[in-house]
């Protein structure tokens, strides 16, 4: 137990007519809280990362999640970030974020109310109740065109349809109109693909809400070096720039720190 940890999502409350407790803690609220807590410590991540477990306790439900003892102080630093900021949410990675936004929506569908800890620092408890306001600030967050490449590996969906892109970062989930899809020429499968989306994007940070995306266009992507092609913008570009101070010119754009 030495190298692990423990994050506590604490929830109190009723189910039915009930006080909520292990006996009554029904499946779909289990799936709800497992979802969440995976994207809020960031398990989702097949790859390199230690196992993480979890098991159920009274009072009057406790979802106790074993994790690395890594990953618990860093979760107890987001919750004393959180503790300490006037807009939590807004100093979080967007999945972090999204994660705990719908941690307050299960807390107002349910009407339960969520204490949130972790093994390393127990002073720092995040409260969610359906009556606390537990969102990002819409302000900070503008529509974005965002560009991928990548092998389309899957596209489909019964009732939200999507895409999935497999790009040298990893898979990229991307909501797709249905009617776009329908209507693609052949099978787009496993196919390299430069696709265009749209997302929220933070303007303080820059960071983008992959949570967001939405598909623009796929656009067929063979990469391959022309020589020809480069030959010609060379040619097409060499009289504009006939009479520039390279040096001088990359001073300016450069705010005085180049150094040629």
């Amino acid at each position: 137990m030495e190298n692990q940890g423990q994050v506590i999502i604490h929830i109190d409350g009723k189910y039915g007519a009930e006080p909520l407790t292990p006996d009554n803690y029904d499946i779909t609220l289990m799936r709800d809280v497992l979802e969440y807590a995976s994207a809020m410590l960031d398990l989702d991540k097949k790859k390199d990362r230690p196992v993480a477990t979890f098991h159920v306790e009274n009072g009057s439900v406790k979802n106790i999640f074993t994790v690395s003892k890594q990953k618990a102080v860093e979760f107890a630093s987001i919750l004393t970030l959180m503790l300490s900021t006037t807009n939590p949410l807004d100093a979080l990675e967007p999945k972090t974020a999204v994660a705990f936004e719908n941690f307050q929506r299960f807390a107002v569908q349910n009407n339960l109310s969520l204490d949130i800890h972790s093994s390393e620092n127990k002073q720092s408890v995040v409260r969610i109740a359906p009556d606390t306001e537990l969102r990002r600030t819409e302000s900070l967050w503008v529509d974005a065109e965002v560009y991928y490449y990548g092998t389309l590996i899957d596209a489909g969906g019964k009732n939200k349809s999507n895409i999935h892109l497999d790009t040298k970062d990893g898979a990229v989930k991307i909501d797709a109109d249905k009617e776009y899809l329908a209507n693609y020429p052949g099978n787009p499968l496993y196919r390299r693909y430069g696709v265009v989306a749209v997302a929220k994007q933070n303007i303080v940070t820059g960071a983008i809400d992959s949570s967001s995306l939405k598909l623009k266009e796929l656009i067929e992507f063979e990469p391959k070096f022309d020589m020809d092609y480069l030959k010609q913008k060379i040619e097409a570009s060499t009289p504009i720039w006939s009479g520039v101070d390279v040096d001088e010119y990359l001073h300016e754009i450069r705010g005085g720190n180049y150094e040629g």
